[in-house]
């Protein structure tokens, strides 16, 4: 009972400093104009602190829908690129070249690739065989072969697909291989990924002779019939001489495959015509 009647004194100490506090407060307010104007910054800086604080908040939770609708721009955009691709089909003589050289930079309208936007649902890095799951499938136009690139670089490319889903292999996986070569040179390898960093994949066959630095940028080549050639891989890390014939280069990923989100899914469009051609030249007599 006591304990109760000291608790309800508190209360009421309490009530009468806040009544006693909002009295002085208001008679400060109203003293002079310099105090109004005092009272009223600090009021603003601190109600524009919290409205700086509930912005930051919301802008943070749009953020994922500012991405996706970034990702969808950049499909659209890469689509119309592609079809202001240059023809360089056109054999010319070097005089006529000189002669007429606006065939350079004529537009085709004749895709190679085709450009999807997806986000990324699933996603393992951490074991020897890593896959990448994607919000995306057969009825939005994927199909197995389609490169996954991410922030510019490469990221994998999908393996199977569901009416809804696309399941992918990423660059993290020992199975992986595609080719890479040196920018501003023609000399290429074949990437693959050692299992150990999930930062690091490495360039092999690169000759000996070939000019190779640390920090140069590794790329895609056309010799790729699933990746688009310039596709950021990475860059060099470090390299070494092996067997006194050929570099073996420690390639640092230009993705961050740990932190993937939404990714773009391309088509190469002469896929299935070339894949063929090729396979009817290794295999002659399956065409029989």
């Amino acid at each position: 009972m006591i304990k109760l009647i000291l608790f309800l004194k508190k209360i009421q100490f309490f009530l009468l400093f806040i009544i006693l506090e909002s009295l002085a407060i208001h008679y400060y307010a109203n003293s002079t104009s310099y105090t109004k104007v005092k009272l009223v910054t600090a009021s603003n800086y601190v109600v524009g602190g919290l409205y700086a604080q509930l912005s930051g908040v919301s802008s943070y939770f749009s953020l994922r829908s500012e991405n996706r609708r970034l990702v969808e721009e950049l499909a659209r955009l890469h689509n119309e690129l592609d079809a202001l691709r240059p023809d360089t089909s056109r054999q010319e003589t070097f005089l006529s070249v000189v002669q007429d050289s606006s065939w350079l930079f004529t537009p085709t309208g004749e895709r190679r690739y085709e450009y999807y936007d997806a986000r990324v649902v699933n996603n393992s890095f951490t074991r020897q065989e890593n896959y990448i799951t994607l919000n995306k499938g057969v009825r939005d136009g994927m199909q197995p072969n389609m490169a996954v690139i991410a922030g510019d670089g490469i990221a994998g490319y999908i393996l199977s697909c569901s009416e809804r889903y696309s399941v992918c292999m990423s660059v993290l996986n020992r199975e992986f291989n595609t080719s890479g070569r040196i920018k501003g040179e023609e000399y290429f390898g074949s990437i693959y990924w050692d299992g150990i960093s999930y930062e690091y994949v490495t360039l092999t066959e690169i000759p000996k002779y070939a000019p190779i630095e640390k920090g140069d940028t590794i790329l895609t080549t056309d010799y790729s019939s699933i990746f688009p050639p310039d596709v950021m891989i990475g860059t060099v890390e470090s390299f070494e001489l092996r067997n006194a014939t050929y570099y073996e280069v420690k390639v640092k990923l230009h993705a961050d495959i740990t932190r993937l989100n939404h990714v773009l899914a391309v088509k190469y469009l002469d896929a299935e015509e070339r894949d063929a051609l090729e396979e009817s030249v290794r295999h002659p007599e399956s065409g029989n």
